[in-house]
Order: structure tokens, then C-alpha cells, then sequence
């Protein structure tokens, strides 16, 4: 058998239903991958120093996670990681989304 050594592709990463408190984030990936997304109000966005995070573990290729507690007409940063089953991790780039004002 061969091990799967390769990382998701991660594409079509977009935040929506943005509100004064919310916002959800979502993006697909070419196989099934837990979702994890990273968010601060501050650039760049420091993985594991700082930023704040939301996590699904179940294995899919269709993502999607909100983000609460936010703070209006706020400007926040955001990047994507998928990791599949055997452990390959992919990171996105960057993002970005202003929250409304209340």
C-alpha cells in the first residue's frame, strides 16, 4: 500500500454572513480534512502566539466555521488549515473581513 504523503489543496477561501459579532469562513479542499481557522485583529495572523481559533475535527471537503464573540466595525485576519487523515497539513494564505457596525 502506499501512504498518502500529500497535502489538501485548499481553495475558495471566503468569509460571509458577516455581522457586527460574527462571521463564518469557508473554503474546500480537493480531499476530505479536519478545518481549522486562525483569526486576529492583528497581521500577520500568529498561529499558536496569540490568534484566536475555531476547530471541527470530522473529515470533509466542503468547510465552513463561524466566528463569535467579535467585536464590531473591527478589521480581522484570517488563514485556513486542513489537515487529512494521514496528518498532511495545508496552510492558506491570508485573509480578511470587517465586521459591521453595530
Amino acid at each position: 500500500t502506499t501512504t498518502d504523503t500529500v497535502a489538501p489543496v485548499i481553495s475558495a477561501v471566503t468569509s460571509s454572513g458577516i455581522t457586527a459579532a460574527a462571521a463564518s469562513v469557508l473554503w474546500n479542499t480537493d480531499e476530505n480534512a479536519d478545518s481549522t481557522a486562525w483569526y486576529s485583529t492583528t497581521t500577520p495572523v500568529a498561529i499558536g502566539g496569540g490568534a484566536l481559533t475555531t476547530t471541527n475535527a470530522s473529515l470533509v471537503s466542503a468547510h465552513s466555521l463561524g466566528l463569535t464573540g467579535l467585536t464590531a466595525s473591527t478589521t480581522y485576519y484570517f488563514l485556513v488549515v486542513s489537515k487529512d487523515g494521514n496528518g498532511n497539513t495545508a496552510t492558506s494564505s491570508e485573509s480578511s473581513f470587517t465586521t459591521l457596525g453595530l
